[in-house]
């Protein structure tokens, strides 16, 4: 699976993982000895998308090995060029997609052997369905074959559809894109109990009288593109930011600025994945919730969901966690939420270890200035985030996340 994580997302895009186990083996020495002693391993990779200030600077990725140790180190190179305003990052297995808000393309990669990104040719293609240059967020999802990519336009409030080659490099799919509502600013993909595979959208309704935001859905046909569902879109109240999905529920993270708490959204499923059965749970003291991940249950293990946001009274970034009982609904834990410090910019989780990117620069972190840090968090007794290391990023003016995991650590 893959993870695509923006500012406004998170979905999303969940950050997944490959089943793969590694070993180490040591040549010489005694067993035991310091000589024979592996370095940490790494577990995973992720790749930070970093938008300079100033119109039409190019932006870059930053590329960092997540360790057994919680520690990050920097590839090399540590940095490679990216389109202008990068605003969205899609991991894959193989390749890696940055969405450019700036100059309306989407950069392509390959992942090398060390996990290094490398330009395919072209570097960068364009994105039909970008017309305004410049508007963040944005979004970016692959199909459940990893054959397709879906890109959100907020500015035009459209959906860009690519196919995947062999090769890894995208092409418009006929027609290229797809109506969406007001500002689409996060994508969730996954099949219903319908079997068929279908695509929600969360539309923030960003300058729309009263905020009214909405939640756009469509089935993936054979082809590749997306067909409305019956209806086409959910209303819903505020400004939804996020949205995810596990087997027999979607999840809905809506802001209303300064005029009152947010909310999770919690929908059921239609025959043919259209969402019903809405109810709301109240996150108390998160004014701009940007994603949440879930923690899936089996065994003894039970549910557990976690909304990054930003308290705006108090210019920090929040944790709020929340216990999921069987029916889907969501209790707020104790305590109900962590402050994480600086300002949250996205989170990833790999089985029982949170990752969330912070930095002291202002909001998305893209002033200029600031520490950068990836704090990592391990899930302890009922799912309780325990803050295991914090390491220092040095990535200037970062807005995006993709994350790309081995193992669990």
């Amino acid at each position: 699976m893959t993870s695509s994580i923006s500012p406004r997302s998170l979905q999303r895009f969940p950050a997944v993982w490959l089943t793969a186990l590694l070993g180490a083996s040591g040549c010489g020495g005694v067993a035991g000895s310091p000589d024979s002693i592996a370095p940490p391993a790494a577990v995973g990779y992720a790749y930070v998308a970093a938008s300079p200030s100033g119109a039409g600077n190019p932006g870059a990725v930053y590329e960092y090995a997540l360790k057994t140790d919680f520690s990050a180190s920097a590839l090399a190179p540590v940095s490679i060029a990216a389109g202008v305003q990068p605003a969205a990052v899609a991991v894959g297995v193989n390749h890696v997609y940055v969405v450019n808000v700036g100059d309306g393309t989407v950069s392509q990669y390959n992942i090398q052997a060390d996990h290094t990104l490398t330009p395919m040719n072209p570097a960068a293609v364009p994105n039909p369905g970008m017309k305004t240059l410049g508007v963040m967020p944005s979004a970016a999802i692959f199909d459940g074959t990893r054959s397709l990519l879906y890109v959100a336009n907020s500015g035009d409030n459209t959906l860009s559809q690519f196919s995947i080659g062999s090769d890894g490099k995208l092409s418009p799919l006929t027609p290229a894109t797809v109506a969406a509502g007001i500002a689409p600013t996060s994508m969730v993909t996954g099949i219903t109990g319908s079997g068929r595979a279908n695509v929600y959208v969360a539309n923030s309704g960003a300058g729309v009288a009263g905020g009214a935001g909405s939640i756009s859905q469509y089935v993936i046909n054979l082809d590749g593109t997306l067909e409305p569902l019956a209806p086409g879109s959910v209303a819903i109240v505020g400004n939804p930011q996020a949205i995810v999905m596990v087997p027999g529920a979607a999840y809905v993270v809506n802001n209303c600025g300064s005029t009152c708490t947010g909310s999770v959204t919690q929908f059921a499923f239609g025959a043919d994945g259209e969402l019903t059965g809405a109810g709301s749970t109240a996150i108390a003291g998160i004014t701009d919730g940007i994603s949440m991940v879930l923690t899936p249950s089996g065994g003894n293990a039970s549910a557990n969901a976690y909304v990054l946001g930003n308290l705006t009274t108090a210019g920090t970034g929040a944790l709020s966690q929340f216990g999921v009982a069987s029916d889907g609904a969501l209790t707020p834990a104790n305590p109900p939420a962590l402050n994480i410090g600086s300002t949250a910019l996205a989170q990833a989780l790999n089985f029982e270890t949170l990752y969330v990117l912070t930095a002291t620069a202002g909001v998305g972190g893209n002033n200029g200035s600031g520490t950068v840090t990836l704090n990592t968090y391990t899930l302890g007794t009922g799912g309780s985030p325990v803050l295991a290391a914090a390491a220092t990023l040095a990535v200037p003016n970062p807005v995006s996340m993709g994350m790309f995991f081995l193992v669990a650590p």
